[in-house]
């Protein structure tokens, strides 16, 4: 399994086994009247994936054969380490924020939710799997979000899944203080 794509499996399992028989009032209890549920970190990545997703899908095929180890340059390194697990939090841009939530509690619907997610899933663990072999590097294009941010193609795709993995666990400390009761 290449490095592109075990980002997404590994977020994909670990948000199925944190969910696997999980109430929905836990699914939506914030940790705190400003911090996001498991629920809401689960729509920021649905809504990341529906911005990222047409372009990754388009641009996948037009990528020439190329091996690696490939090397981005300063800003396409300093964009995957502020999105991976364990980095210091960002701002969110306003089209991946989740609902506003008032409150300790969101109001996601833990099945549309996490069907949208794998659904994303899979579809990015395609576009990952198409990718292998190919120059990550020849490709640049646009952030939907941030249209300044202008990085090769590989890069977004490595950063997308390094931030599944942050927020699925997120969305694990979120469940585990609503379970004790925070």
């Amino acid at each position: 399994m290449s490095a592109l794509v075990r980002p997404y499996l590994d977020a994909r399992a670990r948000l199925a086994a944190l969910t696997d028989g999980l109430e929905p009032r836990l699914f939506n209890r914030k940790p705190s009247a400003s911090g996001w549920s498991a629920g809401e970190c689960v729509v920021h990545l649905n809504r990341t994936a529906a911005g990222y997703l047409p372009a990754f899908e388009r641009l996948a095929g037009t990528l020439p054969p190329g091996e690696g180890p490939f090397r981005y340059g300063w800003l396409a390194r300093r964009f995957i380490e502020a999105v991976r697990p364990g980095s210091r939090a960002l701002p969110t841009a306003g089209a991946m924020k989740p609902p506003a939530a008032t409150g300790r509690e969101s109001d996601v619907d833990p099945d549309a939710a996490l069907r949208q997610f794998n659904d994303d899933m899979d579809r990015l663990v395609a576009v990952a799997r198409r990718l292998e072999g190919r120059d990550l590097t020849a490709v640049r294009m646009r952030s939907p979000f941030l249209p300044a941010l202008r990085l090769p193609l590989g890069a977004f795709v490595e950063a997308l899944g390094l931030h599944a993995c942050r927020h699925v666990e997120q969305a694990e400390r979120a469940v585990a203080a609503a379970r004790e009761g925070g």
